[in-house]
């Protein structure tokens, strides 16, 4: 199983337009997206992308994995927690023993 990070970060925050103008305003990202519920940050060497999101607040990293679930279970296998499982191209949130929490991206 190979898995490998990814140079996507998100900012999940039930403050949307909040996070949006402190990434724009304060530190002086570019937002590249025109969609209205997702913000898309040109952070090199990162994206760095903005959801609004009630159930998670701060920073999911993001993992490619080259097999889902046989990574899924690999992780939970060494101490890693499930904490949203929607399937491929979409949420896939596990949070490591140590607190991270990372979304997998089969691709």
């Amino acid at each position: 199983m190979k898995i490998r990070m990814s140079p996507n970060i998100a900012i999940r925050h039930k403050d949307f337009t909040g996070a949006v103008e402190f990434y724009s305003n304060v530190i002086g990202f570019e937002n590249r997206s025109s969609d209205p519920e997702l913000a898309d940050f040109d952070a090199n060497p990162i994206n760095l992308f903005v959801l609004e999101d009630d159930e998670f607040s701060g920073p999911v990293m993001e993992l490619f994995v080259s097999n889902l679930e046989e990574a899924r279970d690999h992780l939970v296998e060494n101490g890693c927690e499930v904490l949203r499982w929607r399937g491929k191209g979409q949420d896939c949130y596990i949070r490591d023993p140590f607190g991270v929490i990372f979304n997998l991206w089969e691709g």
